[in-house]
């Protein structure tokens, strides 16, 4: 078939789109208020309508990785993944019912303030470069992967798509703040739907409809989410079950939408009510989840088109991650300006992940770096020393794009592989101290080092180790066919039931460990984190007794429910503070209550008598 490129009217739509973002930030900077506060500047004022709220989170999460990558997934190992989907949302709930209200008792625009007042300064600066290490790696990454994968398929230079999403995401950031982000992301977030709605509904009306696809998929095997031996599967090992796809989405959403600074800031910025702040954040994940199904049932679509001939395994293509950008060429490649608009939603998930990630470790680094050891610094120059930090990490995020870009994804696969290690840790963290009063600083210390090497075994041992992954089959039988009324005569690919076999593959021994599934690694890591955290809390509570008490207002509301339920061990740890004042006046008025019982009780037998 014949390669397909940019032409024209695909740049100038993407010129237009990348302008349009810029011209938002131009907007936010020279007007109201100017971005003249830190409150302005990085919280929005805190009074930010629902709805770019809403939006801003969904393009912050669904970043350009998923727009390309789960199509791939879909395609190469089957739909069943689809199923995380349905539990993601309840992970928002969780965040927002029990995470993000306790840090916005402390105010503030970091919620690492919630580690120093729980667990101390140690902790919170151990956590901070981390999150900041992972904030920039995270970032490099979600631009210089699309580009990548875009360049290779439509021929657009890989340094234009990758400078102009790096310095267009600089410039509104920088000028326009938090509010300017957040509009931005909302412009961004309808290309992204726009752009994978259009893909499927036109790809599956060429297709002939979606009774064909759903044929195609089902002969291929791609449908494994009905085949309920796949789905019910107890196995850990099991790439995809139904038990693993829904701890781990329930799991990953809770601790991206309830322990980032991207979350957290929006949860700040948005207009004050409880009900609506509920609203919002279960709109939002509910959106992602759907955004997300679409993006995998796209994968489908991709299979038809090219059942006949797989550009991977034909050698037309070397990831997966361009089987999406290569499909929209195919699809649209002749129709002026519309792949230009279709694959900008890519580079604008990109922008999207890029300035939230920005704008969170600026106000990270303001907070907690920059103001402990400039207390006197006035508000105005705190603005202005916020809009060099963003600068100054949108270079460095720049330098290491442009370094990936000569050094190869080798070294960013690693880098990536070392910071997620430390996410389960980081949100298990944050779990122990709201949930936990028994968990002192030196075992929250003790217990992040431990996940994090627990974390790390599994990881790089994996790398080194990597498990069997069954992937469904594909045809090249059609590859060198010219005459497409010659394709009739060939079959789709049929999946053989006896091939399913991933037993068979299992190691033993150490190596028996790397082939448990990547969904409950995550699980895994954190399980370890709280063990290590309880059991060294408890040998330093031995060693040198410690009376230090946990201020209620740093714990879930939900201990203070319980609290006549709870052992002895942890009532002990707790200061209730006002929670104190309701318990004993509580008590008094039972003992008043009782005591007035009593008297007329008293009273009436003395009138019987007389």
């Amino acid at each position: 078939m014949e390669q397909l490129y940019f032409r024209w009217p695909d740049y100038l739509v993407l010129c237009i789109i990348l302008a349009l973002s810029a011209v938002i930030g131009f907007y936010y900077a020279f007007t109201g208020n100017k971005q003249s506060t830190t409150k302005e500047y990085l919280l929005a004022g805190k009074k930010m309508h629902w709805f770019p709220v809403a939006c801003s989170l969904v393009a912050s999460f669904v970043s350009s990785t998923t727009l390309i990558g789960l199509p791939g997934e879909v395609y190469t190992f089957g739909t069943i993944i689809l199923y995380s989907f349905l539990f993601k949302p309840f992970g928002v709930l969780i965040a927002v019912k029990l995470f993000l209200p306790i840090y916005a008792r402390l105010g503030g625009m970091s919620m690492f303030r919630y580690i120093e007042k729980r667990f101390g300064r140690v902790v919170k600066y151990m956590m901070l470069v981390i999150a900041i290490l992972q904030g920039l790696v995270f970032g490099s990454l979600v631009v210089y992967g699309p580009a990548l994968s875009i360049s290779a398929v439509t021929g657009v230079n890989i340094w234009l798509a990758i400078l102009s999403v790096t310095l267009i995401s600089i410039l509104y950031t920088v000028m326009g703040g938090l509010k300017a982000v957040m509009w931005t992301d909302t412009l961004q977030l309808l290309i992204m739907i726009g752009g994978v709605f259009v893909v499927l509904i036109y790809g599956t009306v060429k297709a002939g409809g979606i009774g064909v696809i759903w044929e195609a998929s089902r002969l291929s095997g791609r449908l494994d989410m009905l085949e309920a031996h796949k789905v019910f599967d107890v196995d850990p090992r099991a790439r995809h079950t139904i038990w693993g796809l829904a701890l781990h989405g329930i799991v990953l959403y809770a601790s991206a939408y309830g322990c980032s600074q991207t979350s957290f800031q929006r949860f700040m910025a948005l207009e004050e009510s409880k009900s609506s702040k509920l609203l919002v954040f279960w709109m939002t994940g509910a959106f992602s989840s759907l955004i997300g199904i679409c993006c995998g049932l796209v994968g489908l679509v991709i299979f038809y088109h090219n059942r006949y001939c797989d550009p991977i395994s034909d050698g037309q293509l070397f990831s997966i991650d361009q089987l999406y950008p290569r499909y929209v060429m195919q699809l649209m490649g002749n129709l002026p300006g519309l792949p230009g608009f279709i694959l900008s939603a890519i580079l604008s998930a990109s922008l999207s992940s890029l300035s939230s990630s920005m704008s969170g470790l600026t106000a990270v680094i303001l907070q907690d770096f920059i103001r402990p050891f400039t207390p006197n610094m006035s508000d105005k120059k705190a603005t202005i020393v916020s809009k060099f930090v963003t600068l100054g990490l949108g270079g460095i995020l720049m330098a290491l794009v442009l370094v990936a870009m000569n050094v190869g994804a080798g070294l960013f696969t690693t880098a990536f592989a070392l910071g997620a290690m430390f996410g389960a840790p980081t949100v298990a963290v944050f779990a122990v101290g709201v949930f936990l009063p028994i968990v002192n600083q030196l075992g929250a210390i003790f217990g992040y080092i431990s996940g994090a090497g627990f974390g790390a075994w599994m990881g790089f041992g994996g790398l080194t180790a990597m498990p069997f992954i069954y992937r469904y089959p594909v045809s090249t039988a059609g590859c060198n066919v010219t005459d497409v009324n010659l394709l009739t005569n060939l079959t789709s690919p049929v999946y053989d039931p006896s091939t399913w076999n991933p037993q068979s593959h299992y190691r033993s021994g150490l190596n028996g460990f790397y082939d448990i599934s990547y969904t409950w690694i995550g699980i895994l890591d954190m399980l370890v984190t709280v063990i290590a955290s309880i059991i060294f809390s408890h040998i330093i509570n031995l060693i040198k007794k410690d009376t230090e008490k946990v201020d209620s207002k740093l714990l879930s509301p939900l201990l203070t429910h319980a609290y006549c339920f709870m052992p002895k061990m942890w009532r002990d740890r707790i200061n209730f503070n006002d929670c104190d004042e309701e318990f004993t006046d509580e008590s008094n008025k039972s003992t008043k209550k009782e005591s007035v019982e009593v008297l007329s009780e008293s009273s009436e037998v003395t009138n019987s008598k007389l």
